[in-house]
């Protein structure tokens, strides 16, 4: 069984995949991440248990805690080798307030099923005061 702990902050990672999220202005810009494991229908939580076949579900949090809107936000994160995606990783399964645009970026590969290394989300736009906004993507344990 692999233990997944995750909760993040803005550049401190406690995981086995790191993330970050570099904006214009980042004081008072949270990132936080929830894991779901959807082969064992868990609820989303910082800790589930998996096993190898199982799909597990990632989502990211951005939270502007600032009095003003940000913008050049780029979350990356990365899916490490004993993983790989679903699916193609896009922008339609997260939560993007309508002032925000966004474009995925796979540096390490084609953008597919089976796909492992890093994810760059670039959001366009403004995150306004006080407002949260959401990526995610699926893996599935090998």
């Amino acid at each position: 069984m692999l233990k997944y702990i995750g909760v993040f902050f803005v550049f401190f990672s406690l995981n086995l995949t790191s993330y970050t999220v570099y904006a214009s202005t980042f004081q008072d810009v949270v990132l936080t991440k929830t894991v779901t494991n959807i082969t064992q229908r868990s609820e989303a939580s910082t800790l589930i248990d998996a096993k190898p076949g199982d799909v597990i579900e990632y989502n990211i949090y951005v939270v502007n805690s600032t009095n003003s809107a940000i913008s050049n936000i780029n979350i990356s994160a990365a899916i490490p080798l004993f993983m790989v995606s679903t699916a193609i990783i896009d922008c339609s399964n997260s939560y993007l307030p309508s002032s925000l645009r966004c474009q995925i970026l796979t540096p390490d590969g084609l953008n597919d099923s089976g796909y492992q290394g890093g994810i760059i989300w670039q959001l366009f736009g403004e995150l306004e005061a006080g407002v949260t906004t959401r990526v995610s993507y699926q893996v599935m344990i090998k």
